[in-house]
């Protein structure tokens, strides 16, 4: 099936679908901070401004011109959070959430919140170079096992060579061998092992094939 899966920037327009295909498959900690159903306001605003800031990074994998997975990759992590801050977006974010445009659960957004500081305090660990990073990835349930996953992956990191991207990085939960053999297959090796709220994660980094 590779033949028919076609990989290109997302569209726009495509990033509510993306989102979509994100709740399906993260459906637990979506709802719990989300709620059920959940409404996927939030994240496109915020994936709507990664694509913004760097097109080529937010990925569509299409089966017959239908949207079927997504990959967000990153050159820069710290890029990324200051232009979210000085352009100002973070606060629109902040009153919408606190308006009740998102329908946050608030009892679940601070252990979320703590999540991230968390993460965000691992950022540099088991890196040799860089803060690249492969941040979210999922491929619809009706498309899975079909290599979506792996080419999604694989034009990420050439994406990621063509900006002199010397080594990106990824986590991923023990449990999710489809996910950690498709990061395998792209030249992603085990660092070492992180904890947070929502359990172990495996830290993965790969260097971009010339």
């Amino acid at each position: 099936m590779n033949a028919s899966i076609a990989i290109a920037p997302i569209e726009p327009a495509e990033i509510e679908a993306a989102v979509r295909i994100f709740f399906d498959g993260f459906g637990d900690n979506v709802r719990r901070l989300y709620g059920d159903p959940p409404k996927p306001d939030a994240m496109v605003d915020v994936w709507t401004f990664a694509r913004a800031l760097e097109p080529g990074g937010f990925l569509a994998a299409h089966v017959d011109g239908r949207l079927v997975g997504y990959a967000l990759f990153t050159s820069s992590v710290h890029t990324l959070q200051r232009a979210a801050l000085t352009s100002g977006c973070v606060f629109a974010w902040g009153l919408r959430a606190i308006t009740g445009r998102y329908g946050l659960r608030w009892s679940a957004l601070f252990g979320q919140l703590w999540n991230k500081m968390l993460f965000a305090g691992s950022s540099s660990a088991y890196r040799t170079t860089g803060d690249a990073q492969l941040l979210n990835i999922a491929v619809a349930s009706s498309a899975r096992g079909h290599g979506a996953a792996t080419l999604l992956v694989a034009q990420g990191l050439r994406y990621l060579h063509t900006r002199g991207i010397e080594e990106v990085r990824l986590e991923v939960q023990p449990d999710n061998a489809p996910a950690i053999a498709a990061y395998t297959r792209c030249g992603f090796h085990e660092r070492g092992r992180l904890r947070n709220v929502y359990g172990d994660w495996i830290v993965m980094t790969a260097r971009p094939p010339a």
